[in-house]
């Protein structure tokens, strides 16, 4: 039987009994006017919800449109909120078309079972589905799938900080997208402007975020989409809030707000309230800064979604409580921050590393222990602020001591350091003579190699090239890859890599030590002047060769000097 044929029947075989109860006709509607009238009720009539995704599946059954039928199955998850619904139903189509594959399915199921776990913030499995779409898209040629699917890894890549992969992303897509102008989707070509401008802001690159967010907003503006629009406005309020223009953020922020209601993204929605609700409170505004921050919990209590946003917000909602000294609504916000935060730590798999600028996390589980206590129990107030301040004492004096042993430590490791540095040569032979090299390479060979490789290592020029690699150095050296490999692991006593490593990291202590000019200079800089193509790969070599950050090894050395 033709795969087509499987779909089919697929289709009517998982929704008959979900479809046939209602007797009013589909083709009274369109898809866009069913899925009007299930967004129209999913929060507030359930039952009239479930009665058009019913009416969804009737006419995508009908008019055999898998694709249709893919988006009903995803309401129809949402009304009875289990995902099995619509996972096994993708699964289903995957099953019954990846052996024969066509220019939609799998890549399309895959595609958008990535897109549920997404939204779910498993950001792992929808890599994984989205990797599997971009494999099947490919293969059969369909290109407009391809990069849309691509700009869903960049945002996975944008989660993951990695914000120059995603950069390059984008901008690959939005050239497919300028060449091949009959394949534009709006919504897709806007949100790659949009994207850009958001990767733009993360880089710290301002005038780029703005001239992305102006071509998005210009395009908004061509196609007469006024959410589209509305999502414009919402990121030239973050843009004005970085440039701390606050009461321009509020203004155009809140022209945002209605088309993002709209569009119920509530994510968005979040971001854009808690922007004003910060906006205010830098204004000094406590009252519309509160406003806005139980804004926040109430579409939480709408939607549950858990966000980021809802930490800022039970933050300072905790805090206007506490100087009010209502106790009781304090204890409610703290418990609510501290089930968000462990949500949000479990998410992305890792700890929080900060709580408040007032508290970090143990002290606040602590000062709620000391709430419940002090409202269930009638303990003398004297006897208990005695037990907090000693509590608070042992802890600033634990701290305190952990901070100035880890200092002392530190100081004591740069003492040794450059203890060291005054006889140590930059990479020694290795002493022992009997090695598989001698086996396999004339000594002739070796003696020659070593011989340059010491004049190599006597001139930063050659090292510090931040493109070099093990081949082009064996080209210079007049001999080949493999037995320059040999001679610098038996030798050297490490790999190609670790030699340059060290060569770079030992010419950047040389110069620190001697050059007051290179200790002005930012680690960027001096990562640049040493071979390292960034900050960060820079202070990691440094750390491992040193047991030190570049930073306080450079602050300890204008100390000395």
């Amino acid at each position: 039987m033709h795969i087509s044929k499987f779909v089919s029947l697929l289709l009517f075989v998982v929704s008959f009994n979900t479809i046939c109860q209602h007797s009013k006709k589909t083709e009274n509607y369109t898809f866009d006017e069913l899925s009007e009238k299930y967004y129209k009720y999913k929060f507030t009539d359930s039952i009239k919800a479930k009665k058009f995704v019913d009416l969804y599946l009737k006419k995508a059954v009908k008019e055999k449109d898998t694709v249709k039928a893919i988006y009903g199955k995803y309401y129809l998850r949402e009304v009875y909120n289990k995902d099995s619904i619509f996972i096994n139903y993708i699964d289903s189509l995957i099953n019954l078309t990846k052996l024969n594959p066509n220019k939609i399915f799998p890549a399309f199921a895959y595609y958008e079972k990535g897109n549920l776990f997404f939204d779910k913030e498993i950001f792992n499995l929808a890599l994984n589905n989205y990797i599997l779409s971009v494999k099947y898209s490919k293969s059969n040629k369909n290109d407009s799938l391809y990069y849309i699917t691509k700009q869903r890894i960049g945002v996975l890549k944008g989660v993951s900080k990695k914000y120059n992969e995603t950069k390059d992303l984008y901008l690959e897509c939005l050239n497919y997208y300028d060449i091949n102008r009959k394949k534009i989707d709006p919504n897709n070509y806007f949100s790659l402007f949009y994207n850009l401008s958001n990767i733009y802001s993360k880089l710290n690159k301002i005038d780029s975020s703005k001239i992305y967010i102006d071509k998005a907003l210009k395009f908004s503006y061509k196609i007469k989409d006024s959410i589209l629009i509305g999502y414009c406005l919402y990121k030239l309020s973050e843009i004005e809030y970085s440039f701390e223009n606050y009461e321009e953020a509020i203004k155009i922020s809140k022209k945002a707000t209605p088309h993002i209601i709209e569009d119920e993204n509530y994510r968005i929605l979040l971001n854009n309230y808690n922007l004003i609700a910060k906006a205010y409170s830098k204004l000094n505004n406590k009252n519309e800064a509160l406003k806005y921050f139980f804004l926040i919990d109430s579409v939480f209590d709408k939607t549950k979604i858990i966000h980021k946003s809802l930490k800022d917000s039970y933050k300072y909602i905790a805090n206007r409580y506490k100087e009010k000294k209502d106790l009781k609504s304090q204890l409610n916000y703290i418990t609510k921050y501290l089930k968000v935060d462990s949500i949000l730590n479990l998410r992305s798999k890792k700890l929080s590393k900060t709580f408040t600028e007032e508290y970090d996390r143990p002290k606040l589980i602590a000062e709620k222990q000391k709430i419940i206590s002090k409202l269930n129990n009638e303990v003398s107030f004297y006897k208990k602020s005695r037990i907090y301040i000693a509590i608070i004492l042992i802890l600033s004096f634990i701290l305190f001591l952990y901070q100035f042993r880890k200092r002392k430590k530190q100081e004591q490791k740069f003492d040794n350091l450059t203890l060291k540095l005054k006889n140590k040569k930059v990479v020694e032979n290795s002493v022992n003579s009997n090695t598989n090299t001698q086996k396999t390479l004339p000594k002739n060979i070796i003696t020659e190699l070593l011989a340059k490789l010491d004049s190599f290592e006597q001139q930063p020029e050659n090292f510090t090239n931040n493109k070099l690699t093990l081949s082009i150095l064996a080209k210079e050296l007049e001999t080949n890859s493999n037995y320059l490999s040999k001679v610098i692991n038996q030798k050297k006593g490490c790999n190609f890599s670790t030699y340059l490593r060290k060569l770079r990291i030992d010419y950047a202590l040389d110069l620190l030590e001697k050059d007051a000019t290179i200790r002005r200079f930012s680690v960027h800089a001096i990562a640049k002047e040493v071979g390292f193509k960034n900050a960060e790969t820079f202070s990691k070599a440094f750390f491992k060769e040193t047991e030190l950050n570049p930073s306080f090894y450079i602050k300890q050395l204008k100390k000395k000097k």
